[in-house]
């Protein structure tokens, strides 16, 4: 039942405050007005909407994500608005403008040296005063303000409507009711910026306090090397004692600057005011009383999130519904995606096959066998997973989109404190899921700098999703009926292994180095599904072009060094692929991996491509596997091939539908899904592999060093001796494991 509204008790709108340097800010909206291409910075709290309200004005598709810390670094859009091309900033969310993480410090540093002609200050109806600071802070630039009210829907939900025009009233700034997710009021927004934008009515702090600022600012005047939009925000700075503001000023030469500022803080001293507390207290003050002002008094509404939390949340329940999901995760995976996976690596690649054996029929032999025998094989192999990946990542963004990833965080907080980090360190680590490469770069959203060394250090265990087609394979070659679990298992042990050399870590060489963090829990919002689309789309898009490039380039060079004989008397591209130079140096090296249970030079020369990237382990393995049984395949007409296509998609199309039951373990609607059919590959595999051994290689591929653009994030962010470090006790990590789930499973399997 709606509960009612209860009668307005708050007190009348603050009356206006006095606008600080009236006639610098009258330039600064001139200049606004005057300018032919304006850059406007969007600024806001972390998980307020900034990111998709770029995105609904400019028509871009920047990460969004239903939690903090998506945004890590500035990103820039453009777009034409009347006749004017408009530069648009979407800066990282900041709680505060006196940094404290390396976003606030990124934001910060946008806003004094970008020199912006406007601000879009993004805010949480739902959150208001909390938000709000960060709008005192911003007043304190002499820069045109328009405030974009967003998650105005969710607040109402909430039983929080909010006055915008009373909130107008009291910043002194438009502010536009908008609802980014559904573009409503974006286009408002955009003219109020340009046309009505006003610097705003900041905070009057205690008259000790002004008299150091006016001091200040007038010194500053005469310095042309600071920017004039931020004098009275720098003033207030220094007398707050902000340790980044000093060095700033002290490394470009105002040393004469910083020791003014030290006499106004004696002063200030000396009269009682400290002027870090007495500025953070007007400000939260002022924040309070425009939020009392802007909301009216309502009873409190138990929203669906508070609902879904009491589960998602619980104390005792909560891990295991995570787990529960995910796990969930995987059996959509497997069983809408298997049925394509086959098409693509079956009727469709044997379609492709046939049509380049006819193609290249007047083609040198080589060229034929480059073709046909490793080119299509190796890269069809790695792109028949691409529905496997497709259906992942909209799992995965419906979760991160939804806001449930933030409550993972949250719930692997008081663990994460276990093991000498945070719930926020969670999220990178989340995000390597997908790539292990952006999730690197994720880690400046870390405060500390051993906190990012140490997630960095541990994220390549976190199994990535180039990794996912060697699970697959095998999974169907030796576990046939247990693919799902066999996955998350791998996915839960290498955050197992991740968490123990975090804990290592911490008490050995990357100590603790205090602090406490906030995390913040988003409402609960369902996804568009347009957007999910964009985001699982632009994903597969980015490993079907590794597929492109980097698998395509390794391929090659696989085929030539199987097609290059390494005995006496062997021809090129005719020899035993054992006897080539790839079979010979995987034949030296296969020795070191006969305790793990797959000591051959096939095994063990896949292993060898993976440190380029993880997916061409799996194309490798259809290179050599296939390569020794395949033959030639036969000539095929245009039209027999599109016959074999189409009858091959039919048929995934039936056999996906019939099993999307399966995913809650209900009866398939058909034909059992599951089936006993295996691809080429994983009868080759089955062969190749006992479980026992198929489980410590799949352990390996885990836990084994990352791929080179891996190691290279993690080089760019922490230098080479973190980097190669990584390499070398994760190789060691790996043999160990995977020898001690050999050992074991041999007894068991």
């Amino acid at each position: 039942m709606t509960q009612p509204v209860l009668p307005l008790t708050h007190p009348e709108t603050p009356p206006a405050l006095p606008i600080h340097d009236a006639a610098a800010c009258l330039q600064t909206v001139s200049r606004l007005r005057a300018a032919r291409e304006p850059r406007a910075v969007i600024v806001g709290n972390p998980n307020v909407g900034k990111t998709t309200l770029v995105n609904g004005l400019a028509g871009t598709h920047l990460k969004v994500g239903n939690w903090s810390g998506v945004t890590v670094e500035k990103r820039e859009a453009r777009l034409t608005f009347q006749g004017r091309s408009v530069q648009l900033l979407d800066l990282p969310g900041a709680y505060s403008l006196s940094p404290h993480t390396p976003e606030e410090l990124i934001t910060r540093t946008a806003l004094l040296d970008e020199a912006p002609e406007v601000a879009v200050n993004v805010l949480d109806a739902g959150n208001l005063e909390r938000n709000l600071y960060l709008t005192l802070q911003l007043m304190d630039f002499r820069m045109p303000i328009v405030v974009a009210l967003n998650l105005v829907d969710e607040a109402r939900a909430k039983g929080m409507p909010v006055d915008a025009a009373a909130l107008e009233r009291s910043l002194g700034v438009p502010v536009i009711e908008t609802v980014a997710s559904r573009g409503s009021g974006l286009g408002g927004l955009l003219g109020a910026a340009l046309e009505r934008a006003e610097v705003g009515q900041g905070v009057t702090y205690p008259a000790a306090v002004e008299a150091s600022v006016a001091s200040l600012v007038e010194r500053m005047e005469l310095l042309p090397t600071l920017p004039p939009h931020a004098h009275r925000y720098l003033a207030l700075s220094l007398l707050e004692g902000d340790p980044s503001i000093r060095g700033r000023l002290a490394a470009t030469g105002h040393a004469e600057l910083l020791q003014a500022a030290d006499t106004e803080i004696a002063l200030l001293d000396q009269s009682g005011e400290d002027a870090l507390i007495t500025v953070a207290e007007a400000r939260y003050a002022r924040a309070a009383q425009i939020a009392q002002a802007a909301i009216p008094r309502t009873l409190a509404r138990r929203t669906l999130t508070d609902r879904l939390d009491a589960l998602a949340l619980h104390r005792y329940l909560g891990i295991p519904v995570f787990l529960a999901t995910v796990l969930l995760v995987f059996r959509l995976t497997f069983s809408v995606a298997a049925p394509f996976v086959d098409l693509i690596g079956g009727p469709l690649q044997d379609t492709a096959l046939g049509w380049a054996a006819a193609a290249l029929n007047w083609a040198p032999f080589f060229l034929r066998e480059l073709v046909v025998g490793a080119i299509i094989p190796g890269v069809g192999t790695v792109l028949s997973f691409l529905p496997t990946l497709l259906v992942l990542y909209l799992a995965m963004s419906f979760l991160e989109d939804s806001g449930y990833m933030a409550r993972a965080a949250f719930l692997a907080d008081r663990m994460m404190r276990s093991i000498g980090l945070d719930g926020r360190a969670f999220i990178p680590l989340i995000l390597g899921f997908g790539c292990n490469v952006p999730a690197v770069y994720a880690t400046r959203t870390l405060e500390k700098r051993s906190d990012r060394v140490l997630v960095s250090m541990i994220l390549p265990f976190m199994s990535c999703s180039a990794r996912l087609p060697v699970y697959i394979i095998f999974a169907a070659a030796l576990f046939p009926k247990q693919g799902s679990v066999l996955v998350w298992a791998m996915y839960l042990l290498g955050m197992a292994v991740a968490f123990a050399f975090a804990f290592v870590l911490r008490r050995t060489s990357l100590k603790n180095e205090g602090g406490a963090v906030l995390l913040e829990l988003p409402p609960y919002r369902l996804p568009s599904p347009r957007v999910l689309w964009k985001h699982a789309w632009r994903r597969t898009a980015s490993f079907a072009r590794r597929a492109r490039t980097t698998v395509l380039g390794t391929v090659v060079v696989v085929w030539a060094l199987l097609a290059i004989p390494a005995v006496a008397g062997g021809k090129f591209a005719t020899v035993r692929p054992g006897d080539s130079l790839f079979g010979t140096v995987s034949t030296w090296v296969s020795p070191v991996f006969a305790p793990l249970g797959f000591g051959t030079w096939q095994a063990t020369g896949a292993l060898v491509p993976g440190f380029v990237a993880k997916e061409v382990v799996v194309a490798t393995l259809g290179q050599i596997y296939l390569g020794e049984q395949a033959a030639p395949p036969a000539p095929l007409s245009l039209l027999a091939g599109l016959e074999k296509a189409l009858v091959g998609t039919w048929n995934a199309v039936h056999t996906s539908v019939q099993a999307i039951p399966t995913v809650l373990a209900l009866p398939s609607l058909g034909a059992d899904a599951s089936g006993e059919a295996k691809s080429p590959l994983a009868a080759a595999l089955a062969k190749a592999f006992t479980p026992a051994a198929g489980l410590a290689y799949l352990v390996f591929v885990l836990l084994y060093t990352p791929c080179i653009a891996t190691v290279g994030a993690i080089q760019a962010e922490h230098g080479r001796r973190i980097a190669w470090i990584t390499v070398a006790y994760q190789m060691g990590t790996a043999w160990v494991a995977a020898l001690i789930v050999y050992q074991v499973a041999r007894l068991f399997l």
